[in-house]
């Protein structure tokens, strides 16, 4: 810093005198003064003003108050009252207004700019007071509207005006109703409530006298002769005294009406009498009336004699007279006589023992003297098969039970059935298979690739059917079945064979039929699927190529057959069965032209002569479903083998037996081998089953 800048500084710290001069007196006397009246009238220009702002802001609400109030007010900013209306800003108030004997109203009411709502308001009546006082009783329960409130007498109650529902109800006494018009406003009601009583007084009497009563099972103070008060209604009366039978009534008692009623009789207590009997079980008569078998406990009057009779059969009668005392205990214990007959046992093998009525009575060959009544009779001996028999012996005819038992194998093969019928009607024939050949020689005129030569050895016995299955048997199943027709030709008659069905149609057909006779079904069918086969089950199925092949192609003899009508002439003779003949030259590419069967399209099962072994049309008619999948070639149809079942699976079943729509010396053949899966016109089904 230099001198210069500091004598600056210096400078302008120093304070200068200035000049100074009076205010001049004649100035202040010369200022202006506001006149009382100019204020007056900036105020009434100012609130002129107001007024006119809100005459033109405010919005008319017009408010309605039932009844009239007392006093009636706005809240929440400037109102102004035009009658019924009021003159409000926009926003938000309070209506409160009061009136005697009602609640106050504070109610808040919106004013929107633009609107002109009208505001109803309504008072609520104050409760009412009720007093209400009930005689007889001062202790009753009131319910009002069905809701407790207390027990009389009540004073000062507070009741909502209204029409009130009051009811008055006190043990013993008639339930009391009524309806009350509550005026409210805390006027005060009264109620006066006589009670009427719900019971009436009952004079009971008995002889002799000094019973206990009972009402409705509740003993009542005292004893007879009395009177007692019983509640109305439905009550039961008993009367009960020591050595005597209780004497009971039912009444209908009438609230306050008195009753008397008539003396109670009483009847001394039975005496007890056990009958017991050696044997159990003979019928017990007392004075000729059935009273059950022994043993049985007999309740009798006491005071005289009665007459038992003991009967069971194969016994002598027995009579015995009896006296009871009242409620005395007597104990009859008879041991019948038994009417004895003879039985003479005798057995074969030897050591088979003898029961009688499933007591074990020794050795079979024995001589019994049993009472003449029905006894079981069984002989038993391990091995063999159980005799049973009911018998009855007479006195002074001797009866004799002579056998041979017999072995359980023995009266397996007696049991067995050369034949049976289905529940659907159809006749099977027990058969017994041996070893044979299937398939052709390749020499055989007509032979065909598929026709695989082989030995198989059958080693079950089967049942099959006599007759293919039926159109009106198959319906039984499938009652919308139709075989349709063929060229104009009905297939579709209940007698014939039923047709255009595939081979899964067939198969459920033996599962239905199985589960009508409740046999175990062959076919394992899921989700509309054959999905497995029971060689177990001997439920009903389709037979197996082998069984098939056996039955139609061998002889009794064992010797092969070429054709079904049983030689190598070719055409067969007339009638012989239903081939493709010369009358279905017109509906068919071959048929036989020298030939007569009688039908044009399939004939009724069974209208052709049977063969060797008593089966129907296993040559003709309709080609026939078989249970095994198709195979053609010798590695997938192997020889040597037992049972067969064919292939385990495949695309196609096999189809055996020519049909009405055949003509061919191939077809014709009983070695012949179809397949297929969809049904045809001219294949149908056979039923079969094994034997075990």
């Amino acid at each position: 810093m230099n001198d210069r800048g500091a004598h600056r500084h210096e400078d302008d710290l120093v304070i200068q005198p200035a000049d100074f001069r009076p205010a001049d007196p004649r100035a202040a006397k010369q200022r202006p003064r506001i006149r009382p009246a100019s204020l007056l009238v900036v105020a009434a220009l100012a609130l002129l003003g107001a007024v006119a702002a809100f005459m033109f802001l405010g919005q008319p609400v017009q408010i309605l108050v039932t009844p009239e109030p007392d006093s009636l007010s706005i809240d929440g900013g400037p109102s102004f009252a035009l009658g019924e209306r009021f003159l409000l800003l926009p926003g938000d108030y309070r209506v409160r207004a009061t009136l005697t004997g009602h609640h106050d109203l504070d109610e808040p009411i919106t004013v929107v700019r633009g609107d002109n709502p009208t505001v109803e308001l309504v008072f609520r009546r104050l409760p009412g007071r009720l007093v209400l006082t009930t005689t007889p009783v001062t202790d009753a329960e009131v319910r009002i509207d069905g809701e407790p409130v207390g027990r009389t007498p009540l004073r000062d109650l507070p009741v909502e005006p209204g029409t009130r529902r009051i009811a008055v109800s006190a043990p013993r006494y008639l339930a009391w109703e009524t309806e009350l018009d509550v005026e409210g406003m805390e006027v005060e009601q009264t109620l006066e409530v006589t009670l009427e009583p719900g019971w009436a007084d009952v004079a009971i009497t008995s002889t002799p006298p000094g019973a206990a009563v009972l009402v409705d099972g509740e003993a009542v103070a005292g004893q007879t002769p009395l009177t007692t008060e019983i509640l109305a209604g439905e009550r039961e009366v008993s009367v009960q005294a020591e050595g005597y039978k209780p004497a009971r009534r039912t009444l209908a008692i009438e609230p306050g009406q008195s009753l008397t009623l008539e003396p109670f009789e009483l009847e001394k207590i039975d005496g007890l009498l056990a009958v017991v009997t050696r044997p159990a079980g003979a019928t017990v008569t007392v004075d000729g009336a059935f009273r059950g078998r022994s043993p049985v406990e007999l309740e009798l009057a006491p005071g005289r004699s009665y007459r038992i009779d003991l009967f069971k059969a194969g016994h002598e009668r027995v009579g015995r007279s009896i006296r009871i005392a009242s409620g005395e205990a007597t104990r009859l214990d008879v041991a019948l006589p038994a009417i004895l007959g003879e039985l003479r046992v005798r057995v074969a093998p030897a050591y088979a023992r003898l029961f009688v009525d499933g007591v074990d009575r020794g050795p079979g060959n024995q001589v019994l003297s049993l009472a003449a009544v029905e006894h079981s009779i069984e002989i038993r001996k391990p091995g063999y098969v159980p005799y049973r028999a009911s018998v009855t012996p007479r006195p002074g005819f001797p009866q004799e039970i002579e056998l041979a038992l017999k072995t359980v194998e023995q009266a397996r093969i007696e049991a067995i059935k050369p034949e049976i019928v289905a529940s659907s009607g159809q006749k099977l024939l027990l058969l017994r298979p041996t070893a044979f050949t299937m398939g052709a020689s390749r020499r055989e005129p007509g032979r065909r690739a598929n026709e695989v030569l082989r030995e198989v050895t059958l080693t079950r016995p089967f049942y099959l059917a006599t007759h293919e299955v039926s159109n009106a048997q198959f319906r039984a199943f499938a009652p919308k079945h139709d075989s349709g027709s063929f060229e104009d030709y009905d297939l579709d008659d209940d007698d014939q064979p039923a047709v255009n069905l595939s081979w899964f149609d067939a198969v459920r057909y033996c599962n239905w039929l199985s589960r009508a006779e409740g046999l175990p079904e062959v076919y394992v069918i899921e989700n509309g699927e054959v999905v497995g086969f029971d060689a177990d089950a001997i439920g009903y199925r389709l037979p197996t190529e082998a069984e098939w092949a056996w039955a139609a192609r061998y002889r009794e003899d064992g010797e092969p057959l070429r054709f079904p009508w049983g030689d190598e002439r070719v055409p067969p003779e007339d009638r012989m069965g239903n081939y493709a003949d010369r009358a279905a030259a017109n509906l068919l590419a071959r048929s036989i032209p020298e030939y007569v069967d009688g039908n044009v399209v399939t004939a009724p099962v069974g209208s052709y002569a049977p063969n060797a072994r008593g089966l129907f049309d296993m040559g003709g008619n309709v080609a026939e479903w078989i249970n095994d999948f198709y195979a053609a070639s010798a590695e997938d149809l192997p020889s040597g083998v037992t049972d067969p079942l064919g292939p385990s699976r495949g695309d196609y079943h096999v189809i055996r037996g020519s049909s009405w729509m055949h003509g061919q010396l191939v077809d014709l053949r009983l070695s012949f081998r179809d397949y297929g899966t969809d049904g045809r016109p001219d294949v149908g089904l056979r039923i079969a089953r094994w034997l075990e």
